[in-house]
């Protein structure tokens, strides 16, 4: 994304106006990570998010021009120790950073001596990443050929066949046609699937498609039946208007889909806000928190199946899906579902999730929603289970059951031993929001698809709109929510800065800039995130210290490992004999999706005063 490492860098997020942001990861099997810095480390947001999709992340190994032969010359043209030492290194990285592998692009020619090694440190380095990452990746682009020289094939040939042979795949150049395709799969054997042919979303030179056209490359390749790498659909973000974004990038991939199989969500618990790791402001469970711009890739929450779909018919039923930063339950964004139902239909389904998921005894569902203007279509949760035959569903909620798709009746009082966890259960939320609740007794089944279902009110015969906005979907193992929650172990402080800040003007006090870092311990497999909060108070003398009042946290940000870093935090100056008190406060954001009572956060208080002359 024009060049790398813009606002996506920030561990911790940024403040960043409308910055690039991909969501389509329900498509998508690996994320190349693409600068032209030697060693491109994909940044830790990145990671996070597509690990959470279930989508392997790699770096990029390139070196190119006249330096990059140079670099080349020093670790690949002498004795297997020089090259073997850089592939180490490469899965070290790998290893400790925890993405996936590499793509390595040699763009530059190479001495005999060196192109002879190539095959050698590409074969060392897949071999050494197998061992020590599962499922890790190792891809050769398309570039230099087995003389040494820079000639893209634009195809898998017997010119770059030894490199192919090396690794786990190729990711090929662009300009090629349909000939090339029919050459590859001869050359290809039973490793169709390890091509990966590029398509330039750009359309630089004679390609067959790019950008609003390239599902015409995708219609040819997959006719083929092999793989697809789509080179920058940054393309999106970077030539079109940025207000435009959100409708141009559901645009471009809309026109893909067809030709994209799907992936499925493997596990429970399965939580989403559709929060797309940035917004205009932050909310937390329907109550803003904070106003402003912010951009925190890590933070993006598991995606949906986005789509546009008409009816067949005359055409007048129809329903479309995409995110929006104007209101949020959780976070900075919601997904809008659009739709019309027409007289002669009663509901219509849209499929939000594929899941392949082994479904324990009893599941505890959720969906907070809320519907936009005058609407009366009702919505509610339906879903599918595998293998009918042997499949039992029951439970408190009555089911109306056709073949494999379930609608479970929402609860009207939550279940006695979850109270705690969703007392809200048929209520009215604040912003409008309605949550609704459901419970199911399962055995022998594997739940597979997740709807949101609309229906028209019994009788009406007329056209019903709908606009409505989804802020939660909970699917949730119920007996999960009986074990007690590890506590979060004493917070500590290091890394402690004090700074002056700078008047604004005569007479007025400046404050103080506090930086410190924040550690905690808790089991990182229970939470999906923490979020940092702070207290600040001074004129705690001497004599005074009874309780302080109570004051509302401020929410400070995210972290998703044990500490977070504070920098230049406002606090006022302690007057001459009295203390200054700021609280940090750590709250677990657990698996399930559920809020923790305040008073099961983790805490640590800091005291500090003017120093004594």
């Amino acid at each position: 994304m024009m060049g790398g490492y813009l606002d996506d860098k920030f561990i911790q997020g940024s403040a960043a106006q409308n910055p690039y942001t991909f969501y389509h990861w329900q498509y998508i099997d690996i994320f190349v990570y693409f600068s032209h810095h030697m060693v491109t480390v994909p940044p830790v947001g990145w990671t996070n998010t597509a690990h959470r999709h279930g989508v392997c992340v790699l770096g990029t190994f390139i070196t190119e021009w006249k330096e990059g032969g140079q670099l080349c010359e020093a670790f690949l043209a002498g004795d297997e120790h020089s090259y073997r030492a850089v592939a180490d290194q490469l899965v070290l990285m790998t290893q400790f950073l925890h993405f996936d592998g590499w793509l390595v692009n040699i763009e530059n020619s190479l001495s005999p001596a060196a192109v002879g090694n190539t095959p050698h440190f590409l074969q060392y380095l897949t071999t050494q990443l197998h061992q020590q990452v599962p499922g890790g990746l190792v891809l050769w682009y398309d570039s230099v050929v087995s003389s040494g020289q820079l000639r893209w094939q634009d195809e898998l040939n017997k010119y770059n066949r030894v490199f192919f042979d090396s690794c786990d795949g190729i990711f090929t150049n662009y300009n090629w046609g349909e000939e090339h395709l029919e050459r590859m799969r001869g050359q290809a054997g039973e490793r169709l699937a390890d091509i990966y042919v590029g398509v330039d979303v750009f359309a630089r030179g004679r390609v067959v498609g790019g950008r609003f056209e390239t599902n015409k490359s995708l219609e040819l390749i997959r006719k083929h039946g092999f793989s697809v790498a789509l080179f920058a659909p940054g393309w999106v973000y970077e030539c079109l208007e940025k207000t435009d974004f959100f409708q141009n990038q559901d645009k471009f991939w809309s026109l893909l889909l067809r030709y994209l199989p799907t992936h499925s969500i493997c596990s429970l618990p399965f939580v989403t806000s559709f929060c797309l790791g940035m917004g205009t402001r932050r909310v937390c469970y329907g109550q803003e928190e904070a106003v402003g711009p912010w951009y925190h890739p890590g933070a993006q929450e598991i995606q949906p199946l986005f789509g546009e779909y008409r009816l067949e018919g005359d055409g007048r039923g129809w329903v479309k899906m995409y995110s929006c930063l104007v209101d949020a339950w959780n976070g900075g964004s919601s997904l809008v579902i659009q739709g019309v139902i027409p007289p002669e239909v009663q509901h219509m389904a849209v499929r939000l999730f594929s899941l392949q998921v082994p479904v324990p005894p009893k599941i505890f569902l959720s969906l907070v929603y809320k519907l936009e203007g005058p609407s009366n279509v009702t919505v509610a949760l339906e879903l599918t289970t595998g293998d009918a035959g042997s499949c039992h569903v029951g439970g408190i909620s009555a089911l109306n059951e056709t073949r494999s798709r379930h609608s479970p009746r929402p609860l009207r009082v939550p279940p006695t031993k979850l109270a705690r966890w969703v007392a809200r259960c048929g209520q009215q939320l604040s912003g409008g929001w309605v949550q609704r609740c459901y419970e199911l007794s399962l055995r022998g089944c594997l739940l597979q698809d997740l709807f949101v279902s609309f229906s028209r009110p019994p009788g009406s015969q007329d056209e019903e709109s709908f606009v409505c906005r989804l802020g939660e979907i909970q699917v949730v193992d119920a007996y999960s929510l009986l074990s007690p929650l590890p506590q979060v172990q004493p917070v500590s402080v290091s890394r402690v800065h004090w700074q002056q800040a700078a008047s604004e003007g005569a007479g007025t006090s400046a404050g103080l800039r506090l930086s410190c870092t924040l550690h905690w311990s808790y089991l990182l497999p229970h939470v999906r995130c923490f979020r940092i909060h702070c207290c600040r108070k001074t004129g705690c003398g001497p004599s005074d210290r009874g309780p302080l009042e109570p004051e509302k946290p401020m929410f400070l940000g995210l972290a998703f490992v044990n500490q977070y870093r504070i920098v230049n935090l406002a606090v006022a100056e302690a007057g001459p004999g009295q203390d200054g008190r700021v609280e940090f406060l750590v709250e677990p954001v657990p698996r399930e999706g559920f809020l923790v009572p305040q008073a099961e956060w983790g805490r640590v208080t800091m005291l500090y005063s003017v120093p004594s002359t």
